[in-house]
């Protein structure tokens, strides 16, 4: 199953029943990208829904409802439910709504020649232009009124926008990652839309939607290099001869020197791989090869160095309050040696990307001051600070220095090297508007996005490309559905997020940094609150209310429960993993 694929296929975890009272708020949706202005229909698989002759208006309404769902020509399905005056004046593209389930009630009444229905539902997301999901809650009600034309129901009055059921959009859309230029500019940074399940054009579009720039929010935390002036179109040489892969061919596209048309590459490439389109991916501009060194097609190896689900090795250290940092081995775990061994007390440990130097934060008493202790993880730790609370710590990728939040209200980076750590006041305003006590901060694995959990919320902010600071007004909770239960936040990857909980159901979730799909994983031989956690690849690691323990998600499902770590059980310690 591709990707695309077992994201829909996941949409079918998001309520089960380990979220209980929380209920659900969130669920997978798209858009229909206003950029682009054809959609083929969904797979032959999937069947349009038409009006039926002598059909009951509440039936029609319904019908009308799922075929909303298809965009194909500015919802043409769904037109054919319409009057020809209301199909000729409905404007579909003014908003759409994602609901739970749709109700109907006959309350404006029926009569011989016409109906009125009021629909109420549950909120659960809205779609903007670009295919861009914003999870939304609360109550939607409006009306709509069919009138009997030539003996058939039609619908001749409903508002602007669209309302889909989720359920429709399981099979008729399709999550999918645009990626744009790290501030560096050596990384990728997922931007993940929503679009039709199945087109015939999806990569022109995707690279449409490129050029259109990244969702609000992100436009100061990453780069591109696919200009707003370009535009593309299907390489008319190669029509109609068996010529395998996909020709793109931009119009507008300036001249790029070399490191640039590399980044070019691989923001167009990964894009075009990781949604299925297949390759080589032949880059032209105005017909000639944008490069003559890939004439033949770019494939993803070409732009390797930019993977931006590149692998990940397992664990192999933690860090015990009792014996310091530990290695881990096949025959269990030993210490690790070194002055790091001879930590006393440590409650959280974090490895820079390069695995060169290590963060701990230590502290004894239960009840007293915290120390941030930094160096080499073969040399000294030196102390950098001491407060009453500090969470963290979370390395940026990109400069190497530690980050915490120190007594819930400041943030500070802090550089090993030299003399003494190196300690940095940042702006943490943007992280207190979003409440008083923050117990998650975890930088994304680009450089480009902060996850943190305060109150018990989880919110996904952006980080300046210029500066590295948090962006003020880019912050946007995700996981709704998980209400104010959250205890600490870890990147799986950079398109999805891990939680770990305080309940004792459902207390470790995935979540997409979109908001639309939350997942939780194995309830098996764990039992919450969470109180650390970490991932290194497809392996999760917890510290529960017993031990650390693992989980394996490309596990069979039926072998997907929480293991604990080979010489670490019943003993306490936390996971060390880069981030």
């Amino acid at each position: 199953m591709n990707r695309v694929r077992a994201l829909a296929a996941a949409v079918a975890l998001i309520c089960v029943a380990a979220l209980g009272a929380t209920g659900c708020a969130t669920l997978p949706s798209s858009s229909s990208p206003q950029v682009i202005d054809t959609f083929s229909p969904s797979g032959a698989g999937l069947a349009v829904p038409t009006p039926v002759p002598d059909q009951e208006p509440d039936l029609l309404v319904r019908d009308f409802l799922k075929a909303a769902a298809i965009a194909d020509q500015r919802h043409a399905a769904a037109r054919q439910f319409l009057t020809p005056e209301a199909a000729e004046t409905w404007d579909d593209s003014a908003e759409t709504t994602i609901v739970l389930r749709a109700d109907l009630s006959a309350e404006g009444g029926r009569g011989a020649d016409r109906a009125e229905y009021t629909l109420r539902a549950e909120k659960v997301g809205s779609l903007d232009p670009g295919g861009i999901f914003r999870e939304d809650v609360g109550q939607l009600e409006v009306t709509i009124g069919l009138a009997r034309r030539d003996g058939q129901w039609r619908i001749d009055r409903l508002p602007p926008g669209v309302v889909i059921e989720r359920t429709e959009f399981v099979s008729t859309y399709a999550q999918r990652d645009l990626f744009f230029l790290s501030g560096s500019g050596d990384s990728l940074v997922p931007d993940t839309r929503w679009t039709a399940a199945d087109r015939t054009d999806l990569g022109f579009s995707l690279v449409n939607l490129l050029a259109t720039g990244p969702r609000p929010g992100l436009e100061s935390a990453v780069l591109s290099r696919v200009p707003s002036s370009v535009s593309v179109r299907p390489d008319e040489t190669t029509g109609g001869e068996d010529v395998s892969g996909t020709s793109i061919d931009f119009t507008g596209l300036p001249v790029l020197s070399s490191q640039a048309t590399m980044q070019f590459a691989a923001q167009v490439v990964w894009t075009l791989a990781r949604a299925d389109v297949p390759g080589p991916y032949r880059l032209e501009r105005d017909g000639a090869p944008l490069d003559e060194r890939f004439v033949d097609g770019w494939t993803t190896e070409d732009v390797r160095t930019f993977d931006p689900y590149p692998p990940v090795e397992p664990m192999r250290n933690a860090l015990t309050a009792a014996d310091g940092l530990v290695r881990l081995e096949a025959t269990g775990a030993r210490p690790a040696g070194g002055p790091w061994s001879e930590v006393r007390g440590g409650r959280s440990a974090t490895m820079s990307h390069d695995g060169r130097v290590l963060a701990v934060v230590a502290g004894e008493d239960r009840a007293g001051p915290r120390r941030l202790l930094i160096g080499a993880i073969d040399g000294e730790p030196a102390e950098a600070l001491a407060a009453r609370t500090l969470t963290g710590p979370t390395f940026h990728p990109v400069d190497g220095r530690a980050w915490v939040m120190a007594d819930d209200a400041r943030l500070v980076r802090i550089g090993a090297g030299g003399d003494s750590p190196s300690v940095q006041e940042m702006d943490g305003a943007p992280i207190r508007a979003l409440g008083s006590r923050v117990t998650g901060l975890r930088i994304d694995q680009s450089g480009a996005q902060l996850a943190v959990v305060v109150d018990g919320k989880v919110f996904i902010g952006a980080l300046s490309a210029e500066t590295g600071q948090p962006l003020a007004g880019t912050f946007r909770q995700i996981g709704r559905a998980l209400g104010e239960s959250a205890t600490v936040v870890a990147w799986r990857d950079r398109s999805t997020i891990v939680v770990g909980r305080d309940t004792s159901e459902a207390p470790v979730t995935t979540i997409t940094v979109d908001g639309a799909i939350t997942t939780p994983l194995s309830q098996r031989n764990i039992a919450g609150p969470v109180t650390a956690i970490a991932a290194a690849g497809p392996e999760v690691y917890v510290v529960d209310q017993r031990s650390l323990l693992r989980l394996d998600t490309e596990a069979e499902t039926g072998d997907r429960y929480w293991r604990e770590i080979n010489g670490l059980a019943a003993i306490r310690a936390d996971p060390v993993v880069a981030g």
